[in-house]
């Protein structure tokens, strides 16, 4: 089972390949992928901490775009 981590890495993944492509649709597929893995992320954090954590990491992610 992945943990909140891989969940993570995961969504950082989706949003740089996202970033880089050059088709639109592929980029919106990606950043929705990339949402549903952050949407995981928070589901295994809440078991063990707060899921405010994973919505700063998000924000924090989304700023150095």
């Amino acid at each position: 089972m992945l943990t909140s981590e891989d969940h993570r890495q995961l969504a950082e993944r989706c949003i740089r390949l996202a970033k880089e492509s050059t088709k639109p649709s592929v980029a919106e597929h990606l950043m929705t992928l990339a949402a549903n893995y952050l949407e995981l992320a928070e589901r295994a954090l809440s078991l063990r901490e707060p899921a405010t954590a994973v919505r700063r990491q998000h924000i924090k992610l989304m700023q150095k775009e």
